[in-house]
């Protein structure tokens, strides 16, 4: 951004997109890789990835960070239940009059480690709770809450999921087509052939893991909800693994979510209304 103010039009390559011959990759060094990239530039062959908008950032930053605190409260969650286990304790609850009980009677036996360790965890909630008010509020000071409500309509689709899908993809219409959309998320099986044989295999490292996991949670939920998705679950169910029949709801799921994003149409059972 800051060379762009001067002037300076730049890109950002993928590393792993840059075609590379057998020598410049054993021989690799600057000097190999400067001259690398100068070829491809002068040829036109260099395919920039996307740059996020400082708008997208604030966002996706809060979202991240809202994941980051869920993993360090769960790990909290664990150490405790792990001590009270070493020590022969139970818990009752895991609200917060019970848990500050708990530190009560922990402070009078001398466990400071047990204390320390509750201490821990509400300050987590604390931090959760305030990660998820100031969402709202960046969502509401970029004007999203209508495009977050209809993806929220989905089937499946809740709070988190929609504020995740809107973090991490942001502008819809960066993908052209539903393939390019279905292969940033990971949901595109990769084809290997060779000559006359071919076979598909999985998708690959190459993918944004987080978004895949949601929406195969969220298959998972919308085929109790939905019952075109119900369908092609069990039949695709009778002859492949149940990991697989997901796999693919949550492609058709995707599709109905660029569908809701594009035409600005809230989901209503099996069709898209005003």
């Amino acid at each position: 951004r800051k060379l762009e103010e001067i002037g300076i039009h730049n890109i950002v390559i993928n590393p792993a997109d840059v075609p590379t011959s057998w020598k410049e990759r054993n021989g690799k060094n600057d000097a190999v890789d400067s001259r690398k990239l100068a070829r491809e530039l002068a040829n036109n062959t260099l395919i920039p990835i996307y740059i996020p908008s400082e708008e997208n950032l604030r966002l996706r930053n809060l979202v991240r960070r809202e994941t980051q605190v869920v993993r360090n409260r769960t790990r909290c969650m664990n150490r405790i239940k792990a001590h009270l286990t070493l020590n022969g304790m139970t818990l009752k609850s895991w609200s917060g009059g019970n848990l500050r009980q708990q530190r009560a009677e922990a402070l009078n036996h001398g466990d400071i480690t047990l204390c320390l360790l509750i201490d821990e965890l509400l300050m987590q909630r604390q931090q959760h709770l305030e990660t998820l008010r100031q969402e709202r509020l960046c969502v509401r000071s970029l004007g999203l809450e209508e495009l977050l409500k209809r993806l929220d309509s989905v089937p499946g689709v809740g709070f988190r999921t929609a504020l995740m899908l809107l973090a991490e993809i942001w502008d819809m219409k960066r993908f052209h087509t539903g393939d390019q959309l279905t292969s940033f998320v990971g949901l595109s099986p990769r084809l290997y052939g060779c000559g006359d044989s071919e076979r598909m295999t999985g998708t690959g490292t190459r993918k944004h893991a987080a978004l895949q996991s949601l929406l195969i949670e969220a298959a998972w939920r919308a085929i109790g909800i939905d019952v075109e998705l119900r369908a092609k679950y069990c039949s695709l169910s009778a002859k492949k693994k149940p990991q697989v029949a997901i796999f693919a709801v949550a492609r058709k799921l995707l599709m109905r979510i660029r569908a809701v994003w594009l035409l600005e149409k809230n989901y209503n059972l099996n069709r898209v209304e005003k």
